[in-house]
């Protein structure tokens, strides 16, 4: 009952109604007053004041139409760190003045509105333009958008819907990276992989005659002048080992809070690599709780591992190392792993090494929660000795166990810490050194 109570108290807001209940009362105690006492003062008075309700309400009725409202913008993605802009366009197609008109964005990002109250002449048009600085990324809903406007008298207000919702995706930042250690896989002299595909490569496998939706760019004219008819050309995968970025979603592995956390970190880590690889002519897969990208070298899939990123949370379930075990039958001797992760743990560790022994090559990306999480320490002299609070170690045995688990398994690892560059942590591994794949 509460909620049909709800809906229908917004229908009535939604038609207009805000009832001049003081009005009405004056004008029904005029009018009595008038018939009682045969006032024909008062007749007038409450003639005055029925004409006044009656103008009120007309003008509050078309305050709303003939009212247009756009919403401009070049393209509905961002990034952390961009301007995301568009240009609010309202205009009044009516010879009738529109003294004020209030707009009301309920749109769910937190720096971003569109509202905002003008007034508008005959045949006026108002051009607003929004500049909001993208500080987080998500998914975010811009609209709908309400209108509201009334009377110069405020006796009567009337409001609508005049533009739906859209969405605006911010995707993580992807830093450039000079360099990511040394992968196993970008050696020369591995083996092809004897893979025929679609996209082209560097190695061409052979010919065969012209298909239904071949690029041009593929024939091979020598053969087809030789042959008399199209042929084009077979590609398959080069020597590059395909590479795997795994993101540890589990919330227990989280610590911190806004860009300063694990989560944003990891991210961050996550677009840069993908970045970089796709850029170095990899083929990247995606895998997180719940999310499985297959490995691909094209442009379009880094959009596609951004639109992911832009997504996800923290999720509570299973930790890196029940992730890892039950995705390992996607994992071949020709791929590598990068691990992005902040668990304390080291059941994953255990994992890693496991793969290690079926040829697989895997290197961590492990962002130390206990730096994220740390309090700043509060040192106290008591005479001429140095104390320090117990934060200050606070976590220091649990990273100490994750890099010991790291170095036995000899996993390359590259450390992370609240306020590191992501370009110099990832430069060098701070444990071991990327094998090669032979």
């Amino acid at each position: 009952m509460e909620a049909l109570s709800a809906i229908r108290a917004r229908v009535a807001e939604d038609q207009g109604i805000r009832r001049p209940v003081g009005v009405v009362a004056l004008f029904a105690v005029t009018a009595l007053v008038a018939v009682a006492g045969g006032w024909w003062l008062m007749f007038y008075v409450a003639w005055l004041i029925l004409f006044l309700l009656i103008v009120a309400y007309a003008l509050a009725l078309v305050g709303l139409r003939s009212l247009y409202f756009e919403r401009r913008t070049r393209t509905l993605r961002a990034e952390v760190g961009s301007y995301f802009d568009e240009r609010v366009i309202v205009e009044n197609r009516s010879l009738i003045p529109k003294l004020w008109l209030e707009i009301e964005d309920q749109g769910q990002h937190p720096e971003h509105t569109a509202s905002f109250v003008v007034s508008l002449g005959p045949q006026g048009r108002f051009i607003r333009p929004v500049h909001t600085l993208c500080r987080q990324r998500g998914v975010f809903q811009l609209g709908p958008v309400f209108a509201e406007s009334g009377d110069p008298f405020g006796l009567f207000r009337h409001r609508r819907q005049i533009d739906g919702a859209s969405t605006l995706v911010v995707y993580p930042v992807a830093i450039d990276l000079p360099q990511f250690g040394r992968l196993p896989g970008a050696l020369s002299g591995g083996a092809l992989q004897g893979q025929r595909v679609q996209f082209t490569t560097t190695n061409v496998s052979g010919v065969r005659e012209y298909r239904p939706g071949d690029t041009f760019n593929r024939i091979h004219w020598r053969t087809t002048a030789h042959k008399g008819q199209l042929m084009v050309k077979e590609f398959e995968l080069d020597p590059y080992s395909d590479v795997w970025i795994v993101l540890d979603l589990d919330s227990a592995a989280m610590a911190g809070s806004g860009v300063e956390s694990v989560e944003e970190y990891a991210v961050t880590a996550c677009a840069s690599l993908a970045k970089y690889l796709l850029n170095e002519g990899r083929a990247v897969g995606f895998i997180c709780q719940g999310t499985v990208l297959t490995p691909d070298r094209e442009t379009r899939h880094l959009l596609k591992i951004f639109e992911v990123l832009a997504f996800v949370r923290p999720t509570s379930g299973h930790g890196i190392d029940v992730l890892l075990a039950g995705e390992q039958r996607r994992f071949g001797r020709t791929d590598v792993l990068v691990v992005v992760t902040g668990t304390r743990g080291t059941g994953w560790a255990r994992e890693l090494r496991h793969l290690a022994t079926r040829g697989v090559n895997a290197s961590a990306v492990w962002l130390d929660a206990a730096s994220f999480a740390r309090k700043p320490a509060m040192v106290v002299r008591v005479s001429g000795t140095t104390l320090r609070s117990p934060e200050a170690d606070d976590g220091a045995a649990d990273s100490l166990n994750v890099l010991a688990a790291l170095a036995a398994a000899r996993v390359p690892t590259y450390v992370v810490k609240r306020g590191d560059s992501l370009q110099q942590a990832l430069a060098t591994p701070a444990l071991g050194a990327a094998r090669p794949n032979f």
